[in-house]
């Protein structure tokens, strides 16, 4: 049923609040299986399956459901079709590593013909600055995450009636600073709106709705935390976890969100083209990789394995659960680096990573001084024009003004400009001035990695 309801989701955020309030009330009373279809009851015996299991079981099932995915994408999508079949890990390793411009380029090769209608478009803009469009599976990839995250959360108590203040995606409605959301009992505050002027009206209405989780980016939880130590609260509210993804989080933020809201606080590593998942447990802030969500592979720049502990290498991903369109060794432009620890105090026994990097926390500056995470300014945003751009990289040189550098894919419209323009310029109440550079080339790392955000601010 999501994803029936998904395509009128702008519709049900735009309706008066007493409606939505009623529909969300009403659709909390269905039972899961309704709403969420049956592969989130399958999904979460995967989970109890593997938790039966031990080390060695548990690898050669992550294999079955690997080579079963790599095999019906040989038997079904153009790109793999002259590959042989994969009867080992031996024969998955003589696949190719593709990346997100391969994919850009041979779009419609990485689509199974078969499955219109199954498909639900997807796109990413890519913490790197390479857009990517792509199709998720319908009643498949939803359901997944959903279960996935249920589970995960409630290694840390997580409840379901839990309250929970957000901060991260899309613009609210109407440019709200917050709006109270029904259905997951959730406090959405702004991303793009924080400052000094309206923090004390944010503070009072997160006081009275008393949250008890924290989900968010960790740039923007930083802008909100900042200012939040300016304020006086009479009841300031009783956090028992915060719930932090699409981004690092270095240790001094972490350990400062631990102090001011006095909780526990996670981490995790994932993306929207739901590969893999890693991420913190009850027990350790190192990353943990569940192998029945996905494999996850560490390659050198030769594409051989890193399995010295202490060493970086490139994240590799194949997702499962994806017969749309499968990303097989994609090469997320992540670099981790492997931990020390082979196994946790937790039980977990396989691929932890001691530390990710490049997901880097940026903040860009308004004209009125507002500081707003570029992940939710950009990414968040899960533009149409994505997919009609090669590259693009975000120079900051003064306050309130950035300089958008786009490499452009032969199918961009000079219409797609216009509408980058209009949606950035409303999420931020135009309170920045954007210029369009339309370039052949980006400035790269010494490693060849693309630069996403250059501030010059002082």
């Amino acid at each position: 049923m999501e994803d029936f309801l998904y395509k009128y989701l702008k519709i049900f955020y735009n309706l008066p609040w007493p409606v939505k309030r009623l529909v969300g009330c009403l659709y909390k009373l269905l039972p899961k299986r309704m709403k969420y279809g049956s592969f989130y009851f399958a999904y979460n015996n995967r989970i109890r399956l593997f938790s039966s299991l031990n080390y060695e079981a548990a690898c050669k099932e992550q294999q079955k459901i690997l080579l079963n995915q790599v095999n019906d994408a040989i038997s079904h999508v153009p790109y793999y079709s002259h590959y042989k079949r994969c009867n080992s890990m031996e024969d998955f390793n003589e696949l190719p590593v593709i990346d997100k411009q391969f994919i850009v380029r041979s779009f419609h090769d990485f689509i199974n013909p078969g499955t219109r209608n199954r498909r639900i478009k997807a796109n990413t803009g890519g913490s790197s600055g390479t857009p990517l469009e792509f199709f998720i599976e319908k009643d498949i990839s939803r359901p997944k995450e959903k279960a996935h995250f249920d589970w995960y959360w409630g290694l840390f108590n997580y409840k379901s009636n839990d309250r929970i203040m957000m901060i991260r995606g899309l613009p609210l409605s109407q440019n709200r600073l917050f709006e109270y959301r029904t259905i997951d009992n959730v406090l959405n505050i702004t991303c793009y709106k924080l400052n000094s002027q309206n923090i004390s009206q944010i503070a009072r209405e997160i006081e009275s709705f008393r949250p008890t989780i924290i989900h968010g980016y960790p740039s923007s939880l930083k802008i909100l935390t900042v200012l939040l130590e300016t304020i006086t609260f009479k009841n300031k509210p009783k956090i028992k976890v915060i719930f932090l993804g699409s981004e690092s989080l270095t240790d001094s933020d972490r350990q400062y969100f631990k102090e001011f809201y006095n909780a526990e606080v996670v981490n995790w590593y994932g993306h929207t083209e739901r590969l893999i998942h890693g991420g913190n447990c009850p027990a350790a802030n190192g990353y943990h990789f569940y192998p029945f969500y996905g494999y996850i592979e560490l390659l050198d720049e030769w594409n051989n394995p890193v399995r010295e502990p202490g060493k970086e290498g490139r994240i590799v991903a194949t997702g499962f659960d994806n017969r749309v369109m499968p990303f097989i060794r994609y090469d997320t432009g992540d670099l981790g680096i492997l931990s020390e620890n082979k196994t946790c105090e937790c039980g977990f026994t396989g691929t932890t990573l001691k530390s990710i990097t490049g997901r880097s926390q940026h903040i860009i500056v308004l004209s009125d001084n507002t500081s707003v995470s570029l992940t939710a300014f950009i990414f968040g945003q899960h533009l149409d024009a994505f997919k009609r751009i090669m590259e693009m990289q975000i120079v900051q040189e003064r306050i309130g003004e950035i300089e958008i550098k786009i490499i452009k894919s032969p199918e961009y419209r000079a219409v797609d400009e216009d509408s980058l323009a209009q949606t950035l310029l409303s999420s931020v109440d135009h309170k920045i001035k954007i210029k369009f550079t339309y370039v052949d080339e980006l400035t790269k790392t010494i490693r060849g990695k693309n630069i996403f955000f250059i501030s010059r601010l002082n």
